[in-house]
């Protein structure tokens, strides 16, 4: 199905102003009678065009809300969660595997919280539709390398691979905590703005009873 093509934004006021320059180079716009024909000319094209491309832009399909387009985001990390989760149980390294199943977890709590808060969705773009891949690629290759591991011919050159793909993955997992801190990193302030207007409330009560709030911004 051909997508529907809308013209340019500045089209129909760029095509007023050329039968403008047009009409005066033909007609004596010292004259008034000649002055008002360019300036009608020129707001019947642009009314004609503006009108054109309101019907062109009507036609269009309704643009994703911003509840979808976070929705899809929180679909396509669930779907990465799902793969590091069946790699996971491929894995003879307990440390990968425990990196790897906490990459999981964390995915599973960024898509969550991008659900429950749409607005966060650019924080998690690139994740969900390029690392998560690239992740998940990562992992097929030192699964593959892990069965390589024992061969004589390559045996260093394979361990020396598998020792970069673990550091690369303990990498990706403490990235992945990094972009779920950022995600609580509002709610986070929130928090302390609500807990500091209850201490200064306390404070204008004269409550003689103080609590201390300065463990939760821990």
């Amino acid at each position: 199905m051909s997508k529907e093509k809308v013209m340019p934004a500045g089209l129909p006021f760029l095509a007023a102003g050329g039968v403008w320059f047009i009409a005066a180079l033909i007609l004596p716009v010292y004259k008034l009678g000649a002055l008002l024909a360019c300036a009608v000319g020129a707001a019947a094209v642009y009314v004609l065009l503006t009108a054109v491309r309101r019907s062109q832009i009507a036609k269009l399909p309704p643009a994703p809300t911003v509840k979808v387009r976070a929705e899809e985001l929180a679909k396509k990390l669930d779907v990465c969660r799902d793969k590091l989760l069946a790699q996971e149980s491929r894995l003879s390294d307990p440390q990968v595997r425990r990196h790897v199943k906490s990459m999981a977890t964390t995915l599973d709590l960024i898509a969550d919280e991008v659900e429950k808060d749409p607005k966060d969705r650019n924080k998690v773009r690139k994740l969900a539709n390029h690392y998560g891949d690239m992740i998940t690629g990562l992992i097929d290759k030192y699964i593959l390398l892990e069965t390589q591991e024992g061969a004589a011919a390559e045996g260093g050159n394979v361990t020396a691979a598998l020792a970069k793909l673990r550091e690369g993955l303990a990498s990706a997992d403490e990235a992945l905590k990094k972009v779920l801190d950022d995600l609580f990193s509002d709610d986070a302030m929130e928090v302390s703005a609500d807990i500091n207007v209850l201490e200064q409330l306390l404070k204008t009560e004269g409550a003689e009873n103080k609590m201390d709030f300065s463990s939760l911004d821990q």
